[in-house]
């Protein structure tokens, strides 16, 4: 089976060498080459059998390696394997020992091994980018202690047959939505599903000036959800079909092929209660993978709880955020220093990334000495303790940029200049503040980036500091 991880040259070498000696053979339905992600994609965008695939897809990297690598090397391929020619005859046309022909001809793979696995990054890069665009999916960051979660996660979305509704849960802050984000780009690279459609359930907008009011309703609603998913399937049916009518629409797309729906934050019993008949009715082919602090029981749900970062994961987590800061104290620091750090925070991951932006700046002993306070605390108190201490370091255009965030998630430098009225200069000055203390989240190209904030930084802000900008 297809296998998204990075590519492994020596596994390519030997496909490659293998794809080469079954060159004229009969047609079998099998492909030494099938591991490929380009392999994958040509095969669904052209018709013909396996053998006829891999060959075209050869005859591209042998093209490549002759335009623009060895012509002489892409030429002795195509006669050792091509034509079939011995290793005799090829000596005698070259001109070279038949020790040589081998040398040479392990050379040859050696460098279509390199010019495939090339295309092969480019393929996948384009199409996770393209994906990343398109859902506007959460930033791609490393991971840490994550890797049992990603495999079970992935296999129950991957088989085929149950689980059709699957629920990552954990406290807030624990990486619910970057491992959904992560399982989605490996997902995406399979080909298993016709199309994957991500959604997020926000349970409350917010409008400045007014801030949040609670609700007993929940954040997607059979309808809502029924025209999100037909417009991000491309099935903008909105005035022109009835409700019950979108619905058996839909119903139809989602059962006919295998869809992967993602929906972020379904924070509450309510918003499950209320989609479940709806996703139940969809599911299957499709699946649906649910993430949400905490999923009422029920056996139609398959559920992967996280649980906090170990010491060893936590102390990775903390010298990898040291060192993207250049925090070369923190980084080189003992293994008693981030202890002390971690018996405070626990494993929880933003909370630790929201300590070492702290650090950056202020000396660890103080850190500590303020987290103390907060020792014992449940863990929304402990965010919200550590986003006040972060809060109050921030420079005042800093404050600004970051309360205008609610209203302009993932948005681009143009449209944070628009709406904060932040001077370049101004506007640069506060970006790289609250990116320092971890406040804020960049994605997008270099040439198209986009920044936003997590939702337990917007929590703060909404519930937080609004009502306290506003008091007396």
């Amino acid at each position: 089976m297809f296998s998204a991880t990075e590519i492994s040259l020596p596994q390519l070498r030997d496909g490659i060498h293998e794809a080469l000696k079954l060159w004229s053979k009969p047609n079998d339905d099998t492909s030494p080459l099938d591991h490929l992600y380009l392999f994958q994609q040509v095969r669904q965008s052209h018709s013909g059998n396996v053998r006829r695939l891999t060959n075209d897809l050869l005859l591209h990297s042998l093209k490549i390696m002759e335009d623009q690598y060895d012509p002489f090397l892409a030429d002795l391929l195509r006669q050792r394997f091509l034509e079939n020619s011995s290793v005799a005859l090829v000596a005698i046309e070259k001109n070279i020992a038949e020790a040589t022909v081998h040398k040479k001809q392990r050379q040859a793979i050696d460098q279509l091994a390199d010019i495939l696995a090339k295309q092969e990054h480019q393929a996948r890069h384009a199409t996770i980018a393209a994906l990343e665009q398109r859902l506007n999916l959460p930033v791609a960051i490393d991971l840490f202690g994550i890797e049992p979660y990603l495999k079970q996660v992935s296999e129950a979305l991957l088989v085929p047959g149950p689980a059709w509704l699957v629920a990552i849960e954990g406290l807030g802050g624990i990486g619910k939505t970057t491992l959904a984000g992560t399982v989605v780009r490996q997902v995406a690279l399979t080909h298993h599903f016709q199309q994957v459609v991500w959604i997020s359930a926000k349970q409350q907008e917010f409008w400045p000036g007014l801030g949040l009011q609670p609700t007993a309703q929940p954040a997607l609603d059979s309808d809502t959800l029924t025209n999100t998913l037909l417009a991000q399937l491309d099935e903008d049916l909105a005035g022109t079909l009835s409700p019950q009518q979108k619905l058996i629409r839909l119903t139809e797309l989602l059962k006919a092929e295998p869809y992967l729906v993602i929906i972020d934050n379904l924070e509450t019993v309510v918003d499950f209660e209320a989609l479940l008949p709806l996703l139940s009715r969809l599911a299957n082919p499709t699946k649906f993978l649910l993430t949400s602090r905490m999923m009422p029981p029920h056996s139609g749900v398959t559920s992967i709880r996280l649980a906090e970062l170990s010491r060893d994961d936590a102390f990775n987590l903390l010298r990898y955020e040291a060192e993207l800061r250049h925090m070369k104290s923190l980084t080189e620091s003992s293994d008693e220093q981030l202890d002390s750090i971690y018996r405070v925070v626990g494993g929880h991951p933003l909370a630790l990334k929201l300590v070492v932006g702290q650090l950056h700046s202020l000396p660890l002993s103080q850190v500590l000495d303020s987290l103390r306070q907060a020792h014992g605390k449940k863990v929304d108190e402990l965010y919200t303790f550590i986003y006040w201490q972060a809060w109050h370091t921030l420079a005042e255009n800093s404050r600004k940029l970051l309360l205008i965030m609610p209203v302009v998630q993932n948005g681009t430098i143009e449209q944070l200049n628009t709406i904060s009225q932040l001077a370049g200069g101004d506007l640069h000055d506060s970006l790289e503040q609250l990116i320092t203390l971890s406040l804020l989240e960049i994605s997008g190209a270099l040439d198209q980036r986009r920044y936003r904030i997590h939702r337990l930084t917007e929590t703060f802000l909404l519930n937080e500091v609004v009502k306290w900008r506003k008091s007396p």
